[in-house]
């Protein structure tokens, strides 16, 4: 695997079908920036950070991507990332070129997680190269295979840091940047005990790598992590809450509205990690111990399954770290159905929603409310161009 000696000729989707798939020439696909540690650099040296999307797990961020990526501003680049998880083939595919068509010369990135099947690493993996994404960043787990593949098909790479030790390692692997994600942040979290301030700069001062922070970022928190080193930040729960994007409706009011109270800790399926999601009748059911087991999948994947897969598990998950799947499915829950309820079928009561601590700070109450994610990103480059005066000042 190491060199994919078996790669596939590139794909694309053909007009006006969203489902077939044609071979294409990828000299004719449109090109994509290459977001390498010298272009980083090189943002910065101009004045301007970069403006992340998170990945956001199964389906939540589809449709987000080449909007950010469109983002050039006086004070912002936007950088978008297309989620790998729990996508067949064809919809990874089709995913990167969506984001490509909305913006050629973009920054367009992938991201995985270790703590996938090892068989679908791979394949992602493989498809990112063969599409010449912008970069692959990876959490959930290290594999410095991943490092391998990327530096020998000329991919940048990023890693998900929850330390400055794992950031100094990375740097010593060959990454690009890092991505240091704090206890704010939605979904699993690495270390619930560090606060993404303390993060960021012990991650700074492990490193001369570009740092991004991430976790529970809001529009109000970007201009201090500027100012303490960082070379972008990452949000992705404000942009779950927003016009744009293919999440079903329910899915973006379960953001809006919300209290601390109303976001919770719940024990996942991946390893028993914790992680934050917005509470409902699911995560009370799972605080009492109840269990989940699998179910089909038919219902969105077709009669061929998850990578063929047809089974009610489709193993989405390396095996050792599944608990559902390690216990017979006698505990804990199945992770793809809790969140395929939530992020397609908008079932607020069945499905998992993932969240950060920032969508307590979201001002909208409605879906009809929601801005698109050209005015969030046109709002915060106000919110940059009045506070960078006040810093300079402040300092001077």
């Amino acid at each position: 695997m190491s060199t994919f000696p078996n790669a596939q000729p590139a794909l694309a989707v053909a007009p006006h079908d969203d489902d077939a798939v044609v071979p294409l020439d990828p000299s004719r696909l449109p090109p994509l920036g290459r977001l390498d540690r010298s272009a980083i650099q090189a943002i910065v040296a101009s004045g301007r950070r970069l403006l992340i999307q998170g990945g956001m797990g199964i389906h939540a961020s589809d449709g987000l991507a080449g909007k950010l990526a469109a983002h050039h501003g006086d004070r912002l680049v936007g950088v978008g990332t297309v989620s790998a998880v729990v996508k067949n083939p064809d919809h990874l595919r089709r995913e990167i070129r969506r984001a490509r068509a909305e913006a050629p010369g973009g920054f367009v990135g992938v991201n995985l997680m270790a703590a996938i099947n090892k068989s679908e690493f791979e394949s992602s993996t493989r498809i990112a190269i063969e599409e010449r994404v912008s970069f692959i960043v990876q959490g959930a787990g290290i594999s410095r295979e991943i490092i391998k593949w990327c530096r020998a098909a000329n991919i940048p790479f990023a890693g998900i840091v929850s330390s400055g030790r794992l950031a100094a390692m990375y740097e010593k692997w060959g990454a690009d940047f890092v991505v240091a994600e704090g206890a704010e942040a939605g979904g699993h979290i690495g270390d619930i005990g560090h606060p993404l301030p303390s993060l960021v700069d012990e991650v700074v001062a492990a490193t001369s790598l570009p740092v991004v922070a991430a976790g529970g970022v809001d529009a109000s928190d970007v201009a201090r992590f500027f100012s303490a080193g960082a070379a972008g930040v990452q949000m992705a729960s404000r942009f779950l809450a927003c016009s744009d994007g293919d999440a079903h409706p329910n899915f973006k009011q379960m953001h809006l509205g919300k209290t601390e109270a109303e976001i919770t800790l719940i024990t996942s399926c991946v390893k028993g990690m914790k992680a934050r999601a917005v509470r409902n009748p699911f995560t009370d059911a799972l605080a009492r111990g109840e269990r989940f087991p699998p179910r089909s999948k038919a219902w969105y994947f077709g009669p061929e399954g998850f990578h063929g897969r047809k089974k009610a598990c489709v193993e989405c998950l390396a095996e050792e770290l599944c608990l559902c799947r390690a216990s017979q499915f006698r505990e804990s829950f199945c992770i793809t159905d809790a969140l395929l309820a939530s992020c397609i079928k908008g079932d607020v009561e069945k499905g998992l929603f993932y969240t950060g601590s920032s969508i307590t700070r979201i001002p909208e109450q409605t879906v009809a409310e929601l801005p698109s994610v050209k005015t969030l990103l046109q709002e915060l480059e106000g919110r940059l161009a009045v506070a960078e005066p006040a810093r300079v000042a402040a300092a001077g």
